[in-house]
C-alpha cells in the first residue's frame, strides 16, 4: 500500500464565522445576545477620538469582561492573551484584542457599567438553566448564607480604602494603620503587584454587589492571593488546549 505524504505547510481555502467553534448551547452565546440586546438601555457615549488610535467598543470590552468573569478569570494579562488564541473569547469580544493595560482602564472606567451587566446576566443565567458557574458567583439565598461569618471579613469600607491607595490616590494612612487582618493581608503580600491587588480588590467589590452585604469573607480570596503568578500560566494553557478541543 501506499503511503500518502503529508505537506504540512500546505494552505487550506475555506469560510469561517466567528463562530465556528463556540457550540451551539455555550454559556458565551447567551452572554453576547444578553448583553447586545440591554446595551443600548445603559445609555453610554462611545468616545469618538480625532485622531490616534480609535477606541475599543465598550459593548465589545463589556463582553469580554463579563464572560471572563464568568469563566473565573480576573487577571487582565490572561484575558488580553484569550483574545488573541481563544475562540471562544475572540467570538465574545468581535475579535479584538485590547492589550492588558486597556483592559485594566475599561474595567476602571466602565467599572459601574459592568457590575450591573454582570448582575443582570447572571441572575437571567440561571432562570435560563445554565449552571457552569461554580461556586465564583453569588445569586441565590443558600450562597448567601456562606457569607453571613463573622471571622475573616473585610468591610466594604476597607476594600473602597486599598482601591483608592493602590490607584494612587491619597488616603489617611492612619487608617490603613488600622485594617483589620484580612485587609492586611492584601496590604502586606509582597508576591503581587498593586495591578494584581487591584483586580482582587475589583472582584471583592463585584461580591458586594452580589450578596447586598457590607463584609464578605477572605476565604475563597486568599486562596487565589496564594496561587500567585503560577496560575496564570497554567490557566491559559488549560483553556488554549480547550479552545483546540472544542467540537464544531
Amino acid at each position: 500500500m501506499v503511503s500518502k505524504k503529508v505537506i504540512k505547510n500546505q494552505a487550506e481555502l475555506g469560510i469561517r464565522t466567528y463562530d465556528f467553534n463556540v457550540p451551539e448551547n455555550h454559556i458565551s452565546r447567551f452572554v453576547v445576545d444578553f448583553i447586545e440586546e440591554f446595551y443600548p438601555i445603559l445609555g453610554i457615549k462611545e468616545n469618538k477620538k480625532k485622531g490616534g488610535r480609535p477606541s475599543y467598543p465598550p459593548c465589545s470590552m463589556l463582553k469580554l469582561l463579563v464572560y471572563a468573569k464568568i469563566d473565573h478569570i480576573e487577571s487582565a494579562r490572561v484575558i488580553a492573551e484569550m483574545t488573541k488564541y481563544h475562540d471562544i473569547y475572540k467570538f465574545v469580544c468581535d475579535r479584538i484584542k485590547p492589550s492588558e493595560r486597556s483592559i485594566q482602564r475599561y474595567r476602571d472606567e466602565f467599572g459601574r457599567y459592568y457590575e450591573v451587566l454582570l448582575q443582570m446576566t447572571l441572575k437571567m443565567a440561571v432562570k435560563k438553566g445554565f449552571t457552569e458557574f461554580n461556586h465564583v458567583v453569588v445569586v441565590d439565598g443558600t450562597i448567601k448564607k456562606a457569607f453571613n461569618s463573622n471571622q475573616n471579613m473585610i468591610s466594604k469600607k476597607e476594600t473602597n480604602l486599598l482601591v483608592q491607595f493602590y490607584k494612587g490616590l491619597e488616603v489617611d494612612l492612619k487608617k490603613l494603620e488600622k485594617l483589620n487582618k484580612p485587609a492586611q493581608k492584601i496590604l502586606n503580600d509582597k508576591e503581587m503587584s498593586n495591578d494584581e491587588k487591584l483586580e482582587i480588590l475589583y472582584d471583592i467589590r463585584t461580591q458586594f454587589k452580589f450578596t447586598g452585604q457590607d463584609k464578605i469573607p477572605m476565604n475563597d480570596i486568599e486562596a487565589r492571593m496564594m496561587k500567585g503568578k503560577k496560575e496564570t500560566s497554567w490557566l491559559l494553557i488549560i483553556s488554549n488546549l480547550q479552545s483546540i478541543t472544542t467540537p464544531n
